[in-house]
Order: structure tokens, then C-alpha cells, then sequence
């Protein structure tokens, strides 16, 4: 949107029709919804490249943004792996919701130029950008990385000091599993948690249907240790909940098509929801 070439890097060929898919979804409610004119979005696309060699997508990059699934290893394979591969001016960034970038600093090779970008969902409409950078990130990368986000039209969040989370994450992982402890435990469906916290805040979304747009496997490796060695009870009902229900299920919400609702069109978008 910005003038940028982006160029991703996909890392399984099979999903190239269902990337470009998504893109083109996104684009067109973008359209829709009078955040970027028809003609804009077509010379926007034009910027947006797509491979599946690594070497290709990495040749000329000045930033790369870490977006795999919240697996450590996973996540330290993709930037060993980078950092052969991209020029050394580089700036490498994770948007993970969880992790700490300290947790990955070693694994990129280049830690002095690397640091957390985190971007919440739709990203140009929320226009934020969590910053959080490490012990070991440069100010000069921490600087650039804050007018960046800047240029791309995001009001930078720049946090003082590591914090899973970030900020938004934090008070939202609390909400959702008070939201969760209140399904797992037979008080109320998720329907009726978010009609009350729809009705209460006048917000166009509840709790289970934002849990739905992150994806119900996003983080459920931490998730799933946490439940079964911590010892703490009621996060192994909820685990087990989830687990049940939903993820054996292979819903994971609007990416898979259902997860608490049913995707493209979930119910608490129909006008009569909160009836």
C-alpha cells in the first residue's frame, strides 16, 4: 500500500494458489471497506511477489518479517537459514505474539539487527505496530525499525523491556482465558460471551471471534506444555476443551473455515446477532 515491493517467501509450492487467494480476498473487502481505491490495489499487487526459493526472495531484501507459526524451532530453522541468504544490512524482524525475541536472538546470526514487529490483525485498521527489540538490538535498527512502521501508516508501540505479548496481547490473552474458563466450565457458550461483551463495549467482535481470526493452533505448543507440567487445573480443562473440540477437529478457526463459528460468513456478522 505503501510503495514497498514485498517479496514472500512460500514455503510449501502447494500453497501458492491459496496465498494468492488470500491476498486477493483481503484486498478486495479492502476495497470495499474505502481503505484503498480499485485502482490503488491494482498497482499495489503489482508490488507483491511471490516464490518459493528462498535465495530469490531474500536477494535484495532490507527487511524480513519472520511470520511462520509459533514453533521455535520452526522460527530459529527459517532465520539460520535467512541469514545465509540476505544481505548483511538486512534488519530481521519476528512477528510472533508470544515469544521473546531473546528466546530467537541467536539463532538469526545478526542479533545486533534483530527485533519483534508485531502487527495486529486487520493491520489497516487497528494501525499498530508492537516494537519490542532485545538486550543485544542496536538503537540504530530499533530507530529505523520505529520509522518504518511509521512509513507503512502504524503508530509504533515501542516497548521498554521484553514482555511476551507485547501490550495488546497481555490484556487480551488474560480476557480470552477468563473467556475460556468461562466455556470450559459449563457457565456459557461462546456465543453468549460474545453477545455479552459485544453488547457491553459496542465493538463489532467478541472474544471467540477475534480467537478465531488469530487461529486456535496460534501458540498452542506453549499452550499445551503450560497445561500439562505447570499444574495448574483449570488451564488444563480449558486445554482439554480446546484440544477436544477444536483441534483434533483440525478447526482452527477462520482459516480452516470453522473454529467457534463457521467461516466465510460467522454469525456474529449477521445484523440480528445481539437480538
Amino acid at each position: 500500500m505503501y510503495g514497498y515491493h514485498v517479496s514472500i517467501f512460500i514455503r510449501n509450492p502447494a500453497k501458492n494458489d491459496k496465498v494468492w487467494a488470500d491476498i486477493q480476498e483481503r484486498t478486495d473487502w479492502m476495497v470495499a471497506q474505502e481503505v484503498i481505491s480499485r485502482e490503488d490495489a491494482d498497482q499495489m499487487l503489482k508490488r507483491i511477489y511471490t516464490t518459493n526459493d528462498p535465495a530469490d526472495a531474500a536477494k535484495d531484501a532490507d527487511l524480513l518479517s519472520e511470520s511462520v507459526p509459533e514453533i521455535v524451532s520452526l522460527k530459529e530453522e527459517i532465520f539460520e537459514r535467512f541469514n545465509k541468504l540476505c544481505p548483511k544490512h538486512t534488519i530481521f524482524t519476528t512477528n510472533t505474539s508470544t515469544l521473546l525475541p531473546s528466546r530467537l536472538a541467536e539463532s538469526t546470526g545478526r542479533p545486533e539487527r534483530f527485533l519483534a514487529l508485531h502487527t495486529n490483525n486487520p493491520v489497516f485498521i487497528t494501525k499498530t505496530a508492537d516494537i519490542m527489540g532485545h538486550p543485544g538490538t542496536s538503537k540504530e535498527v530499533l530507530d529505523m525499525t520505529i520509522e518504518f512502521s511509521r512509513r507503512i501508516g502504524l503508530i509504533p508501540i515501542v516497548l521498554d523491556k521484553e514482555q511476551p505479548g507485547y501490550i495488546i496481547n497481555t490484556l487480551l490473552v488474560g480476557l480470552m482465558d477468563r473467556a475460556l474458563w468461562l466455556v470450559a466450565n459449563e457457565v456459557a457458550t461462546p456465543q453468549q460471551v460474545d453477545k455479552s461483551w459485544m453488547g457491553t463495549m459496542k465493538i463489532g467482535i467478541g472474544i471467540f471471534g477475534i480467537m478465531d481470526n488469530i487461529g486456535l493452533d496460534v501458540g498452542w505448543e506453549l499452550r499445551e506444555e503450560h497445561a500439562l507440567t505447570s499444574g495448574d487445573e483449570q488451564a488444563k480443562i480449558i486445554y482439554e476443551y480446546l484440544k477436544t473440540n477444536y483441534i483434533d477437529k483440525g478447526h482452527f478457526g477462520r482459516k480452516t473455515g470453522q473454529g467457534f463459528y463457521k467461516y466465510p460468513q460467522p454469525k456474529y456478522e449477521n445484523p440480528d446477532f445481539l437480538m
